[in-house]
C-alpha cells in the first residue's frame, strides 16, 4: 500500500520538475513570440466616391489575410465600385498570396465591384497569366490608366 501512495507523489514530483525545466528554457511563451507575422502594409486611398486604391508594400503571403481583408473593408466604404490594387511596393508573393487574391476577387464579385491592378513586375504579370487571374483582374501599366479604366479620370 505504501508503494501505491508513493507512485502518484513521485509522478507528480517528476511532472513538476519537468514543467519547471521547460519554463526555464523559455518555452512557455515561445510559440506566441515566434509566430510568423504579416510582412506587409496596405494603405487605402479613396480617389472619389466610387474608387479606392490599396497600396501594397512588402510580402503578400498567407499571413497577410487579415491585413488585406481589413484594407478591402476600408476601401469599400461608402459604396465604392472599383478597388484598385497597387503592386508597385510588392516585394514577394507566394501561392498563398495568390489564394488571398482569389478570395478577395470572390468578395469583390459578390459585392458587384470591379478589381483592377497596376504596378506588377513582369514576373508577377506572368504569374497572373499562368493562374489566369489576368482574366478576372484587369492589369494596367499605371495608376492613371487603371483609374481611366475604372471610369474615374476625366478624359
Amino acid at each position: 500500500m505504501k508503494e501505491e501512495r508513493k507512485a502518484p507523489e513521485t509522478l507528480h514530483s517528476s511532472l513538476h520538475i519537468l514543467r519547471l525545466e521547460y519554463e526555464e528554457l523559455g518555452h512557455t511563451d515561445q510559440r506566441r513570440i515566434d509566430m510568423p507575422q504579416a510582412q506587409v502594409t496596405m494603405d487605402v486611398r479613396k480617389v472619389d466616391d466610387s474608387a479606392s486604391v490599396i497600396d501594397i508594400r512588402g510580402e503578400l503571403t498567407g499571413f497577410a489575410e487579415g491585413v488585406l481583408m481589413e484594407a478591402y473593408e476600408q476601401a469599400s466604404k461608402g459604396g465604392v465600385r472599383a478597388i484598385i490594387l497597387n503592386f508597385e511596393g510588392l516585394e514577394y508573393m507566394n501561392s498563398s498570396g495568390i489564394g488571398l487574391l482569389v478570395t478577395l476577387l470572390i468578395r469583390v464579385n459578390r459585392e458587384k465591384q470591379r478589381l483592377l491592378t497596376y504596378g506588377l513586375t513582369e514576373h508577377y504579370r506572368h504569374i497572373f497569366e499562368l493562374t489566369r487571374l489576368d482574366d478576372a483582374i484587369s492589369i494596367y501599366g499605371s495608376e492613371k490608366k487603371a483609374l481611366e479604366a475604372a471610369g474615374q479620370v476625366e478624359r
